[in-house]
């Protein structure tokens, strides 16, 4: 866990980078693309929702947010400046949300890409 909660920190960090120009947008979207790809990967391997992403569609986009902590019926989900750095109009840059809701939804991103993802055999 506490490899996630150093990821998931490093992710909130590169967060609030300042950003100017497209180059530097897309090394900054690169490099938490990356470590929002580890962060599901470990959460799957120690099944937990901590670190998980949850994104809210927003405009042409989403709202992006971190699963930062994990209690008996809430999650705490944090704000991640990603893109376009929308944020959900109910989230702002922190909220508490159902753990039920959470899960579903991370369960339902999960069976959309084992379904869509092509599997060699």
């Amino acid at each position: 866990m506490k490899e996630i909660q150093n990821k998931i920190q490093e992710l909130l960090t590169i967060s609030k980078e300042e950003t100017k120009g497209w180059e530097i947008l897309k090394s900054k979207m690169n490099r938490q693309d990356d470590l929002m790809d580890e962060l599901k990967a470990l959460a799957k391997a120690n099944k937990t929702l901590l670190g998980r992403i949850i994104k809210f569609p927003h405009a042409d986009s989403y709202a992006v947010y971190v699963i930062t902590k994990v209690n008996k019926k809430t999650v705490r989900l944090d704000w991640v400046d990603y893109c376009d750095g929308w944020q959900d109009d109910r989230c702002g840059i922190a909220a508490s949300l159902d753990i039920r809701y959470a899960t579903q939804k991370i369960q339902g991103e999960d069976r959309l890409e084992e379904m869509f993802t092509y599997k060699k055999e």
